[in-house]
């Protein structure tokens, strides 16, 4: 690989001898200012020269001199601001870039339907009949059987596969969020699995087991789990479906909006429909209610060009927003992830602005949330998106585990992003996404705990 000769050059240069755990770090740390800053060996070997010129280390100390350099060049925002603890730096192997990767179309179109002979009957599979009609429809006896028999690798992730099944068991689940950070109390409606779209940073890459989009249709039992479940939390949540997966992505075909805003309507709970998508039509169709939330995810259109592949255009979703709006619904948004890189301000004030010039404020709420994902999603990234750069921002290893921006950035980011949204618009909450109580206290106000954070969205919404 070509890696092995950042290494190599080092040893000839510096006259010792890298033993393997200090091969992959130096080849790591190379390869990720290369590729962030688009510098050449060349000018990196004499930054290196420069600086060991004036610290004149001993033999002994040579690699620890050379990779403290490296660590600067590679956190030059970290290294001024804090004392970098080198356990946090993640210097994985580096792996070679997929020669073929799938990526999904701007309009979804599946290749293959496969349906449990269970629910063969029912709606859902009558309406990608009548939306599909050249497709032939592949009945088996559980979709597990066809999970056992394809062999799911990074390449053959989000292909055209469509699988209608009947849920049997996680209707309802709490939003899965991270050892040592605060929740915000948000419960997942389980409907499907897997997206139509294919953003970079999504974690569902590394869950994912098949390699498709899994519909339930079987409604009935989940609306059933629902009634048994609100019986026994006696208490206003917020609840929604776009966690692993979009809301609104699919909805010409399975018209769970129509179905899910008509059941919740006249429940005790704050429901949302999450999207980066422009299909709104069958909102419009129906009746909103006070306590049905449509929302969007909002990034930058250069971050939506790089980084979202088959995703609505920004100014889709502004203008799907502002019908939605008009039409009656309650509307939200979520920043999440920001993405910190060179412009990021002027590129995110410019978002801001632009949100606060075609919709009218209040809205439920507003969510805010850094990039993070876990380490071994960083390689699958690599492999399938070699031409992004957001894996080599200034990310470590955090309490959770998790690659995140160090705090004095993302305190940094909130700040910005809660003066510029505070301009247009006192009234709306903003909540932190996956964060830390230290963070809350010096960004928003202070939390004690998650149920303080449920309690004031839920306050401000009924």
């Amino acid at each position: 690989m070509e890696q092995e000769y950042y290494s190599k050059k080092i040893e000839k240069i510096f006259q010792f001898k890298l033993n393997k755990n200090q091969s992959r770090e130096i080849q790591r740390l190379i390869y990720e200012i290369i590729k962030r800053d688009s510098l050449s060996l060349k000018e990196i070997e004499e930054r290196i020269k420069k600086e060991l010129k004036d610290k004149k280390p001993q033999a002994k100390d040579l690699f620890r001199h050379i990779k403290n350099i490296l660590i600067n060049l590679r956190f030059p925002e970290s290294s001024v601001q804090t004392n970098i603890d080198t356990q946090q730096i993640f210097l994985d192997k580096i792996r070679k870039p997929q020669e073929i990767t799938y990526h999904p179309q701007k309009e979804f179109s599946p290749k293959r339907i496969i349906v449990e002979k269970e629910v063969e009957k029912s709606y859902l599979v009558e309406r990608a009949k009548e939306k599909y009609p050249q497709i032939n429809l592949e009945i088996i006896d559980y979709y597990s059987l066809f999970l056992k028999k394809y062999k799911l690798t990074p390449y053959n992730l989000k292909q055209p596969i469509l699988f209608i099944v009947k849920e049997r068991w996680d209707f309802i689940k709490p939003c899965p969020c991270t050892k040592a950070h605060l929740s915000c109390g948000y419960w997942i409606f389980n409907l499907g699995f897997g997206c139509p779209f294919d953003c970079s940073y999504c974690y569902l890459q590394q869950y994912q087991n098949f390699p498709g989009i899994i519909l339930p249709s079987n409604l009935e039992d989940f609306f059933r789990k629902f009634e048994d479940f609100l019986k026994k939390i006696k208490r206003p949540i917020r609840i929604g479906t776009g966690e692993f997966c979009d809301s609104l992505a699919l909805d010409d075909l399975t018209l769970y909006s129509q179905k899910l805003i008509n059941f919740f309507a006249s429940k005790p709970v704050l429901f949302e429909l999450k999207t980066k998508s422009k299909k709104i039509e069958n909102l419009l169709k129906i009746k909103p209610s006070k306590n049905i939330i449509i929302s969007w995810s909002l990034t930058p259109q250069r971050i939506i060009d790089s980084e979202e592949r088959a995703t609505s255009f920004l100014q889709e979703r502004f203008n799907s927003a502002k019908v939605t709006q008009k039409c009656g619904y309650k509307i939200a948004f979520h920043f999440d992830p920001i993405i910190y890189y060179s412009g990021w301000e002027e590129d995110y004030k410019e978002l801001i602005d632009k949100l606060y010039s075609e919709v009218n404020p209040p809205f439920a709420w507003i969510s805010l949330g850094t990039l993070r994902f876990n380490r071994e999603l960083k390689s699958i990234i690599e492999r399938r998106f070699p031409q992004s750069k957001i894996v080599y921002g200034e990310l470590f290893i955090g309490k959770d585990k998790k690659l995140r921006y160090p705090e004095f950035m993302r305190i940094k980011i909130y700040k910005k992003m809660i003066t510029w949204i505070r301009k247009f618009d006192r009234k709306t909450p903003i909540y932190l996404c996956m964060e830390s109580d230290k963070i809350w206290e010096k960004t928003l106000f202070k939390v004690k705990n998650s149920k303080e954070i449920e309690d004031y969205l839920i306050k401000n919404n009924v």
